[in-house]
């Protein structure tokens, strides 16, 4: 008989989002038998993880955004952002707490809370380590032993992608079992990582030859399509941004900014792609990304994983958690998403059951 950990990240993948909140439990079970219980498995594992978060710089869709919500926002937008430097990352600006019990809280507070415990931190800025420590680690209880920070280089004036971002921060996690990968301003659940990273751990427990699990949420007409085949496995993913496509059209699923991968898959496709599409005194060029951009993104891995039979996905993702915070106007629904998520996680701020 199947297990139910290979069904739900194969031809039952759909079947996953009634499962969500048993995914921790049927991991430990099937593959970890031998440990207690999911606090456990969730603490030996976090011994074996990076948690590399991406809170690097503002973004020129920000920067518009601030401006404007100055011009014409209303009396708390142009307040707030009068007096934001626009220099500072986003994931600095505040918006509602509903994670510390205070009035405000920096955006990205959310992204770094849902991997906090789940691994040694590993953050990408662009400067700004000061007031990341302050006003986010520091109340999140995230110490400076406990974090490394890496300033992303950017030779040609602007950062090259994630996947650059994973290959230049190499080796800080190349002894690791795991990356799990996010971005400070989106709108993760502590659970759907938690979930996901011990999936992927059981799923090698029991010799299931997988370096990817991708967690994954149904969306109308997504802007990162991904193609599942017959037998419930991905095959391909869209990008409208990096590859120029037109979005899809029709009910899909879709990343929610999440990946947790296998550290020595990550880092051997992290390598081979450099090698083959670095390119001196232009950047990267990755056959199918727009060749203006010169990027090499975390979406590429994905693919080659995916094309490989190397990847699943984990279909346990809220629709909440896509929705992030790119732009001012973003904020108020960034709020509620948060709102709707830290409910739902609030038991497992004290550590898995």
């Amino acid at each position: 008989m199947e297990s139910r950990l290979i069904c739900l990240t194969g031809r039952g993948y759909a079947e996953a989002p009634s499962f969500r909140r048993q995914l921790a439990g049927i991991a430990l079970s099937e593959g970890r038998p031998d440990i207690a219980s999911v606090a456990e498995y969730a603490a030996g594992l976090a011994r074996r993880t990076v948690c590399l978060t991406l809170l690097a710089g503002s973004g020129s869709r920000w920067v518009k955004s601030l401006a404007n919500a100055v011009e014409r926002g209303g009396a708390a937008a142009k307040s707030e952002a009068r007096g934001f430097d626009p220099a500072r990352p986003r994931g600095l600006f505040p918006v509602r707490d509903f994670l510390l019990g205070g009035e405000r809280v920096p955006v990205a507070a959310y992204a770094l809370a849902a991997v906090n415990g789940l691994g040694r931190h590993l953050i990408v800025v662009r400067g700004w380590e000061a007031e990341i420590d302050a006003e986010i680690l520091a109340p999140l209880g995230i110490e400076s032993g406990d974090r490394d920070f890496f300033t992303q280089e950017a030779p040609f004036g602007k950062p090259l992608g994630h996947g650059d971002a994973a290959w230049q921060t190499r080796s800080l996690w190349r002894g690791a079992d795991y990356v799990v990968t996010n971005f400070g301003g989106d709108a993760n659940s502590r659970r759907t990582i938690l979930s996901s990273l011990l999936a992927l751990d059981a799923l090698r427990a029991i010799g299931t030859a997988i370096d990817l699990l991708l967690p994954a949420a149904p969306q109308d007409s997504p802007a990162y399509p991904i193609r599942i085949d017959e037998a419930g496995l991905p095959r391909s993913f869209g990008h409208a941004k990096l590859q120029g496509l037109a979005q899809a059209r029709g009910p899909g699923y879709t990343n929610v900014g999440v990946r947790a991968y296998y550290a020595p898959a990550l880092l051997e496709k992290a390598e081979s792609i450099r090698k083959r599409y670095w390119v001196e005194g232009r950047g990267y060029a990755i056959p199918g990304n727009d060749p203006e951009g010169n990027e090499f993104a975390l979406d590429n891995i994905d693919a080659e994983l995916a094309a490989e039979g190397r990847a699943r996905i984990l279909a346990i993702g809220r629709p909440e958690e896509l929705t992030p915070a790119k732009s001012v106007e973003d904020l108020g629904a960034f709020e509620l998403a948060m709102k709707s998520v830290v409910a739902e996680d609030s038991d497992l701020r004290a550590g898995p059951d």
